[in-house]
């Protein structure tokens, strides 16, 4: 990786790099048949970056969170996978923190 490039740089590289392939293993594709391979790519990079943009979202998230009901503290309840619907319909799985409210015991996960 240059040492300028990020690694989402690096990802819209490899896309642009797999497209060309894309494109020299199928010379006589229409226009249709390109649209459909780049928007299937896209669709699986669009995933990836959602992900790790929510992974790094909570990690800024404070140590101490407060239930928007009752506005008591909050503690960590481990780790749980979550699957959840991207905009575009393709499942996104997140490894979330839970978060359970010391005085009524709800548990929830952060908006986001």
């Amino acid at each position: 990786m240059n040492e300028k490039e990020t690694p989402r740089e690096e990802q819209v590289d490899e896309l642009a790099h797999k497209m060309s392939q894309w494109q020299q293993a199928n010379p006589q594709a229409t226009l249709t048949e390109m649209e459909e391979a780049v928007e299937a790519e896209l669709a699986k990079l669009r995933k990836q970056l959602v992900e790790a943009m929510v992974q790094e979202k909570e990690a800024a998230i404070q140590e101490e969170v407060e239930y928007p009901q009752c506005g008591k503290s909050m503690v960590k309840n481990g780790r749980r996978q979550r699957k959840l619907k991207g905009k575009e319909g393709q499942t996104l799985q997140l490894d979330r923190q839970q978060w359970r409210c010391l005085s009524c015991g709800t548990t929830l996960f952060p908006p986001g």
